[in-house]
């Protein structure tokens, strides 16, 4: 009998399995792929830092990876019209830095770092089936146990009193419940690639996100640069269906789409044609399509859902590892208080969904509202509101989850999410 099954063993899953074993919980993590595994998503935020350093595993983050203090938004077409948003400018910066960690090498810390903390973590066991009911009176649907596919192939059933769903966007619970639905205005494709040799700031700003910004009204769009350490640099663009559709008819066929549609990306942008001069590809561009979404259910008796699997919001913030971090560490408290008291129902988590669904919230309206282009505007804005400038930096930090700050009722009165 576990106390906790935790499937998914990427950041949302690792941190939770960490801090409920640290605190005494007997904890399993089946993890359907083995470590180290690619994954976007490589660009973490300020307000992350008490996560990493909550379970313990921040001075080896600091060790081994990039530092970053800041992010600049550049214009695609013209690289003299910029500005950069450090993080020690925002309202609370107790954090004035985060990392750029390749997702291989972060997500095996963090699985490891479960281990080491009493969690039992499988690699290459997929569940297969959340087995529910029975075990507290008629008409009980809570989870009792999963079953799941050990890598020989045999079916385990591991009997649980929690299960916490960590599967990233194939969002089991969700999608198992057809509780899934698209965000609006914000139907996108990413096609991305790692190459050596890119442009990158120097000095403290070497480790800074390029933001570069191409395109108008329908088919805006953007870049991301995300340096790593070792000298290579993650390289995606995010482009609407639009400008997929207009580009698509030019291409006339062939194998590589993503290739092609990424080509043409950069050459629309002659601002990143200049970082990329002479950077050399290390694999063929990919592509992810229609990747944002809400899930409408996201805890019940004796589950909850954590990370991607909650939902996924537009890179345009480097959200996700974020989200799924600080939500995880909060859950992992909630769900210990709740086996304490013999309560696994939905009720002890209400505090934080509502704490999660907020900031997430915030994070959707801020998106709309660049691609709509209310938010560009202040973004290049100059001069600059001294005011909006440190809320910008503020959002750009991750510090989205104290409501009662002034400037997140000024941003989601300025840029509120639309349903």
């Amino acid at each position: 009998m576990f106390d906790v099954t935790v499937i998914g063993g990427g950041p949302a899953g690792s941190v939770c399995a960490a801090r409920l074993a640290a605190l005494g919980r007997r904890v399993v993590v089946l993890e359907r792929d083995h470590h180290p595994r690619f994954h976007l998503g490589e660009s973490l935020l300020p307000c992350s830092m008490p996560v990493l350093e909550a379970i313990g595993v921040l001075d080896e983050v600091r060790a081994r990876f990039l530092v970053k203090r800041g992010a600049r938004f550049v214009d695609g077409a013209d690289d003299a019209r910029s500005v950069r948003y450090a993080f020690a400018e925002a309202f609370r910066a107790r954090w004035d830095h985060a990392f750029e960690v390749p997702r291989d090498d972060f997500d095996a810390l963090l699985f490891r770092r479960a281990a080491s903390c009493g969690a039992e973590v499988r690699e290459g066991w997929e569940a297969t089936r959340v087995v529910r009911g029975g075990a507290h009176g008629a008409g009980d649907a809570r989870p009792t146990a999963v079953e799941a596919r050990a890598p020989d192939g045999a079916t385990h059933r591991l009997e649980t009193r929690f299960v916490v769903d960590a599967t990233g966007r194939d969002a089991l619970f969700a999608h198992d419940a057809r509780d899934v639905a698209r965000i609006p205005h914000l139907d996108r494709t990413a096609l991305y690639t790692q190459v050596r040799g890119a442009w990158r700031d120097a000095g403290e700003r070497e480790g800074d996100i390029q933001i570069v910004v191409f395109g108008a009204a329908e088919e805006r769009g953007w870049f991301w640069l995300i340096p790593f350490a070792d000298g290579r640099t993650s390289v995606g663009a995010v482009v609407s269906s639009a400008w997929i559709r207009s580009r698509r008819a030019t291409l006339g066929g062939g194998d590589d789409t993503a290739g092609a549609l990424f080509d043409l990306a950069v050459r629309s942008s002659p601002t990143v044609a200049r970082m990329l001069a002479g950077a050399a590809r290390l694999f063929a561009p990919r592509a992810a399509a229609d990747f944002s979404f809400r899930v409408r259910r996201i805890r019940g008796d004796g589950w909850l859902a954590l990370g991607d699997a909650t939902g996924f919001i537009d890179p345009l913030f480097s959200t996700g590892a974020h989200l799924a971090m600080h939500g995880a560490l909060r859950a992992a408290d909630a769900i210990d208080h709740a086996l304490r008291d013999d309560d696994a129902s939905g009720a002890p988590f209400e505090a934080w969904e509502r704490e999660m669904r907020a900031g997430a919230e915030l994070f959707v309206g801020a998106v709309q509202a660049f691609y709509a282009g209310d938010l560009v505007s202040y973004l290049f804005a100059e001069p600059q509101h001294p005011f909006l400038r440190r809320a910008i930096t503020s959002l750009l930090s991750g510090d989205v989850f104290d409501q009662d700050a002034r400037w997140i009722g000024e941003v989601r009165s300025r840029f509120p999410a639309r349903p």
